[in-house]
């Protein structure tokens, strides 16, 4: 398994059902400006594996910093500056 992979997987199973339910519609209603929202179809109906699989395909390399900026929109900043930490740490 990828380690952005396991990274993500590891900080989505840290969050409750309201908080990762918030995590998904921030994904399809725009993370930032300058990161592309992904088609709320995909996301439909998804688990956290789902979610992580689709992060990985759509945003490639950049799939950690995109969970890092949706943890700081849905006020998870804790887990946010961690999974910053060790996405820095693996590079």
């Amino acid at each position: 398994m990828d380690a952005t992979k396991k990274l993500i997987m590891d900080t989505l199973d840290q969050i409750v059902s309201a908080d990762f339910k918030r995590f998904i519609w921030h994904l399809w209603n725009g993370v930032g400006h300058d990161i592309e929202p992904v088609p709320r179809a995909l996301l439909e109906n998804v688990d956290r594996q789902d979610l992580v699989d689709i992060m990985v395909q759509r945003y490639t390399t950049n799939a950690g910093t995109v969970a890092v900026q949706v943890l700081c929109n849905i006020n998870q900043h804790d887990l946010a500056k961690k999974l910053n930490l060790k996405l820095q740490q693996g590079k």
